[in-house]
């Protein structure tokens, strides 16, 4: 036994020592890394899913029934808006795709993403939630992953830079660095809450570091001081508490027609303050939209930033179920305003359409149950 435990230290020792010796790639020296270059055009289509939570007790034959369904709908909405030459161009998987999975659903996960991209022609960016850490495979495996899916968009190199899942998409003229970056979309890991092994710990809600920060305003000086940004990120930060207080203690009109069901705030911990929208807002971002609260829809525009929670996608976990009949002044206002009469789940989706080049977008809500006797789905827009 003691020899068995002594190998086991060397071992672990050696394992160590390789690591404290791998060399850590400063971000400010490496910008260009961290950029990969997409073809844009006007009317360009950002399909936001959130907290799929596919997990040891998922169905995966209801789970991808459910997202075909979804897509195929989201299709032919921009086909019907748009015209036929239209589609999802990018798909942000914004957090909580996993949630105590283990290798199957991984594996499950990323072939029927690959397979969609295939059939509707568009790319997926993933983003790191809390839950993807909680699993039952290594998050080194999944990073892995994503890096070699052929249709996925994903960097994660030993930086100096918090998280796992921070690096930007340049929509440029012809899809190259060599032409004007027309949007940047900013991907960013906005904390991990659980550990970085299998089977880990519960720890506090995370945040956006002010590096992190940093390094935004570096990459966006990089693209240009005029390129509009909207950043995509999974855990609501401090600005999204002082949103809240806009609306519920001064008195702001909230100009859009969804649902506030609970308080539209991050963790809650001073020491978990981010700076991210507060500094990244004199460096054009246009919007920030996230996920983490399935409870929760709707948006507000804070200090000229479009801040918003994306539509929890699918079934699994929790979820809100929004009474038609509902005494809550607030929810028969957003009824009343898209003329829903009937009950039904929050649960959906969220496309974004860069209408142009000068930071102009829509904003489009899409609330879809699956029904027996016909799915129910509606769009609201913002």
């Amino acid at each position: 036994m003691k020899k068995h435990l002594i190998c086991f230290i060397t071992a672990a020792a050696m394992l160590l020592s390789f690591v404290g010796c791998s060399a850590v790639q400063k971000s400010s020296e490496h910008l260009e890394d961290y950029v990969f270059n997409v073809q844009y055009h006007d009317d360009f289509n950002i399909l936001q899913l959130t907290d799929i939570h596919w997990n040891v007790n998922s169905s995966t034959k209801a789970s991808t029934a459910y997202l075909d369904k979804l897509l195929e709908e989201v299709n032919g909405h921009i086909v019907a808006e748009q015209g036929e030459s239209a589609k999802i161009d990018l798909v942000e998987l914004t957090g909580d795709m996993f949630m105590l999975a283990n290798s199957y659903h991984l594996k499950t996960f990323i072939d029927y993403f690959e397979k969609k991209a295939e059939e509707y022609g568009f790319l997926y960016a993933p983003v790191w939630g809390n839950h993807d850490r909680h699993a039952l495979y290594s998050p080194n495996k999944l990073a892995k992953e994503f890096r070699e899916a052929p249709h996925c968009i994903y960097f994660e190199p030993n930086d100096d830079l918090y998280g796992r899942s921070n690096y930007v998409i340049n929509l440029t003229e012809d899809g190259t660095a060599d032409s004007a970056v027309a949007w940047m979309i900013a991907n960013i890991d906005s904390g991990a809450s659980f550990s970085e092994t299998e089977l880990s710990v519960s720890r506090d809600y995370d945040y956006i570091r002010p590096e992190q920060t940093d390094w935004f305003i570096s990459e966006h000086a990089l693209a240009g001081e005029d390129v509009p940004v909207i950043a995509y990120y999974h855990i609501p930060q401090d600005e999204n508490a002082k949103a809240w207080t806009e609306v519920t203690e001064k008195g702001s009109d909230i100009k859009n027609k969804y649902f506030k069901l609970e308080d539209f705030a991050d963790n809650g911990k001073e020491e978990f303050a981010s700076d991210f929208i507060d500094r990244a807002k004199d460096h054009n971002l246009k919007a920030a939209f996230m996920g983490h609260a399935h409870n929760v829809d709707w948006t507000f525009e804070y200090e000229g930033v479009v801040v918003g929670l994306g539509v929890k996608t699918g079934t699994e976990l929790y979820f809100a179920h929004i009474d038609a009949d509902s005494e809550d002044e607030a929810m028969r206002t957003g009824l009343k305003s898209v003329g829903i009469t009937e009950d039904f789940d929050l649960i959906g989706a969220s496309l974004v359409t860069l209408t142009g080049r000068d930071g102009s977008f829509d904003l489009e809500h899409l609330y879809f149950n699956e029904r027996e006797n016909g799915d129910f789905a509606v769009w609201v827009k913002w």
